[in-house]
């Protein structure tokens, strides 16, 4: 039960505590910022969650065993090569079982794949986890937490963006200019529940 209850908050803090995009500032591109529609959202961010989560259990042991046998300079840099070699294997994995075994899903998502694989909320929200030292299900937890979390704020920047379209913005904050200040705005409220530091 204590295992579960770990599980569970630290999916809670991922996904609005430590959000990818409002907190962090990972993933916060044009083209996530920019997204219309609904279902291809889903899609993205469900993506991203998977690829996320299965880089997660696969890197995990990798970092245990390099967190135990390496200096501390070398240990960053092998940190940092084994999440992303274990988002290549991850992102391998999934096209040809897609490609083979589910061609339906993989013509759905062969399109945003490799963004949603490398995208900066994948890679930044497995090294938050390694550097803070997490176990396994904690680690799995933050990675799951922060897919939600990702998804869930570019829907709220995409409702965010459908309402702005309706209202008179002047010409200059017209795009990007307004859809930035919006997402300041929402980080700068969750900086307010949160009522801590900045992140380091």
């Amino acid at each position: 039960m204590n295992l579960l209850n770990d599980f569970l908050l630290i999916v809670l803090s991922a996904i609005v505590l430590q959000n990818a995009i409002f907190t962090r500032g990972f993933g916060a591109s044009k083209g996530s910022l920019m997204r219309t529609s609904s279902q291809k959202i889903l899609q993205f961010g469900c993506t991203l969650t998977v690829v996320a989560t299965l880089s997660s259990l696969l890197a995990w042991p990798v970092q245990l065993v390099l967190r135990d046998r390496l200096e501390a300079g070398v240990q960053l840099a092998a940190r940092y090569a084994a999440t992303l070699a274990s988002i290549c294997i991850v992102y391998t994995a999934v096209w040809l079982l897609t490609k083979y075994i589910f061609p339906g899903v993989h013509y759905d998502i062969r399109n945003m794949l490799s963004s949603a694989s490398f995208n900066s909320a994948t890679l930044g929200s497995l090294l938050i986890a390694f550097s803070g030292s997490y176990g396994l299900v904690q680690t799995v937890g933050f990675a799951l937490g922060s897919g939600i979390g990702y998804t869930l704020a570019i829907l709220l920047l995409c409702e965010g963006r459908r309402r702005i379209a309706l209202s008179d913005v002047p010409r200059a904050f017209r795009g990007m200019p307004v859809m930035l200040l919006y997402a300041g705005i929402l980080s700068l409220a969750i900086y307010g529940l949160i009522g801590h530091q900045l992140p380091t």
